[in-house]
């Protein structure tokens, strides 16, 4: 979303290209070049871009965290069925299996 939205500034706006004019007209190339160094305009798109890459460097953390969240939750899961089948594993082979199904199923 950030490479996305430096690319439309640049690109759909035009700040960094020379104008038509500026390359066909020498005269208005000083212009130009002094409106850039007045507007500061690459410090200016120096310090986007950098708080451009911080901020999806921040989104990419916080992706990663919330997946590591996500993959811990299905790990535990993953480790009570376990855990579970091998309570019933156990239950069935010590003949306990067979008497607790019976009081199971009267409901």
């Amino acid at each position: 979303r950030n490479n996305t939205l430096f690319i439309d500034m640049v690109g759909k706006l035009g700040i960094k290209d020379r104008s038509d004019t500026a390359w066909h007209l020498s005269q208005y190339e000083s212009l130009h070049e002094g409106m850039r160094k007045e507007f500061d305009l690459d410090e200016r798109f120096r310090h986007i871009e950098f708080k451009l890459n911080l901020i999806q460097q921040n989104a990419k953390f916080f992706l990663e965290v919330l997946h590591a969240q996500k993959s811990n939750t299905l790990e535990w899961v993953i480790i009570m069925l376990i855990s579970l089948e091998c309570v019933l594993m156990i239950l069935d082979m010590s003949g306990w299996g067979e008497k607790l199904l019976t009081g199971v199923s009267l409901f």
